[in-house]
């Protein structure tokens, strides 16, 4: 035998037992989605409570959070987290006046506040600011001004429950 054959025996088993390392090292990663059905996440998720709102836009946003973090189940009889919700919204032009030639784009910007707190406890685990943007067209109708106005509305909160059930679902998951 050659020194060649050696050299080449001896990468051969070298590749191998990489190969046999990494892949005992890849056994033990465990990635799963943060949402997914059978992760303690979503139960948690499942089990967080949303205090009662009085206003629209706060409404629509505690509606569709109940529903993302339920997955349509409703609220939870016996919950482990309650949610405090409050919503600001303002309308205002997109453009400057000058720039419009007749047509009026208008913004709806709306802030959401959240506290969650540990039933149990009455710890606060988290709270949290965020902020979404949406834009819709001012028309010379009035009912689709108000229209208009609305689905705006609407489409922020929608935006909003996304951003505020990635941010529970992370939080949560550090809780677990």
């Amino acid at each position: 035998m050659s020194l060649f054959d050696h050299s080449r025996k001896a990468a051969r088993t070298l590749a191998l037992a990489l190969v046999l390392g990494t892949s005992v090292g890849l056994q033990a990663c465990q990635v799963q989605p943060l949402y997914y059905s059978g992760s303690s996440t979503h139960q948690m998720l499942s089990s967080v409570a949303i205090k009662p709102v009085d206003e629209r836009v706060a409404q629509e946003l505690r509606n569709e959070l109940i529903f993302l973090y339920s997955g349509g189940a409703g609220e939870p009889s016996n919950p482990e987290y309650q949610m405090t919700l409050s919503v600001r919204g303002q309308s205002s032009r997109a453009l400057r006046e000058d720039l419009t030639n007749g047509i009026s784009s208008q913004r709806y910007s709306a802030v959401a506040t959240y506290t969650l707190t540990r039933v149990s406890t009455g710890e606060v685990v988290s709270t949290g600011k965020r902020r979404v943007t949406t834009f819709y067209d001012q028309n010379t109708q009035e009912f689709a001004k108000s229209r208009a106005l609305r689905d705006a509305e609407t489409r922020a909160a929608k935006q909003l429950a996304e951003i505020i059930r990635a941010d529970t679902a992370a939080i949560l998951s550090r809780e677990s």
